[in-house]
C-alpha cells in the first residue's frame, strides 16, 4: 500500500523547518544574552510562535531547563546575584575595583619589603649564632682533650 502525498505536505514540512530554525536561533540568543530570561515566554516571542508550539515539541523546553540550570549553577559558583548594569555603572564599578586592587598591591608590596628586611636581619642573627655554636664546639673539644689528658695522667700516676 502506497501512501499518497498531499499537496500541502511540502508546505507543512517547510513551515516546520522554519519554525525549528527560529526556535534554535531564539535559544542561541538567550544563551548569548544573559539579560534575556530563559523562559518559554521569552523564547516564544523570539521564535514568533506560541508557548504551546514549544510545549508540543518538548526539546525546546528541555533546552530552556538546561540553560536555567547552567545559569543557576554559574550564579552559585560566582556566589551572588547577576546584576544588569549600565555601561557607566560598570565602568565606575571597575574603576573602584582597580583602586581596591592597587591598594591591596601596595599593602602586599610593603609586606614583602618588611619580610625581606626581616629575612636579612635573620641571616645576620643566624650567622652570629652559628659562630657561637662553632666557638662552643671548639671549647667542648678543648675541654674533652684536657679531660682525657687529666684522666690519662691520673691513670699513669697510679
Amino acid at each position: 500500500m502506497v501512501i499518497k502525498a498531499f499537496p500541502f505536505d511540502d508546505r507543512n514540512q517547510r513551515d516546520f523547518d522554519q519554525m525549528t530554525t527560529r526556535i534554535r536561533d531564539g535559544l542561541d540568543l538567550i544563551r548569548k544574552k544573559k539579560t534575556l530570561k530563559a523562559t518559554q515566554e521569552t523564547l516564544a516571542e523570539l521564535a514568533q510562535c506560541s508557548r504551546r508550539t514549544l510545549s508540543l515539541r518538548v526539546w525546546p523546553i528541555l533546552e530552556l531547563k538546561k540553560l536555567k540550570d547552567a545559569r543557576s549553577n554559574h550564579i552559585k559558583a560566582v556566589g551572588g546575584k547577576v546584576d544588569v548594569r549600565t555601561a557607566g555603572e560598570t565602568d565606575r564599578l571597575l574603576i573602584k575595583q582597580i583602586k581596591n586592587y592597587q591598594t591591596q598591591n601596595g599593602e602586599l608590596f610593603d609586606r614583602v619589603q618588611n619580610l625581606e628586611e626581616e629575612k636579612a636581619r635573620s641571616v645576620v642573627v643566624i650567622e652570629a649564632l652559628e659562630n657561637q655554636v662553632n666557638a662552643l664546639k671548639e671549647q667542648v673539644q678543648l675541654l674533652e682533650q684536657q679531660s682525657r689528658k687529666r684522666n690519662l695522667h691520673a691513670v699513669c700516676s697510679v
